[in-house]
């Protein structure tokens, strides 16, 4: 699977030691669902493409979303931002 490109989706839930939220309680696992959505509305496959991340540990700036191999990471993502970082990674 030779340039394979993959979305990881902080969906952690939870507090964090210091009693913040984790990405899970700020939307991550709505948008884990959104971007799986997504993908097959567009004919990929989810499984493959959308995984669910571990902790990132930088929940402070959650939800987070990170694209492999671009290694790019998107911080406070809200849902209308699946399409376009969909559009702009995976087609």
């Amino acid at each position: 699977m030779s340039g394979l490109k993959q979305i990881f989706v902080c969906a952690t839930p939870g507090r964090d030691a210091s009693g913040g939220l984790r990405c899970g309680e700020k939307g991550g696992g709505k948008l884990l669902d959104l971007f799986r959505e997504e993908v097959a509305l567009r004919g990929l496959d989810p499984a493959v493409l959308v995984q669910r991340n571990p902790c990132s540990r930088r929940h402070h700036e959650g939800p987070v979303v990170f694209v492999f191999p671009d290694d790019v990471w998107y911080t406070g993502v809200v849902p209308e931002d699946v399409p376009g970082i969909v559009e702009k990674h995976l087609l």
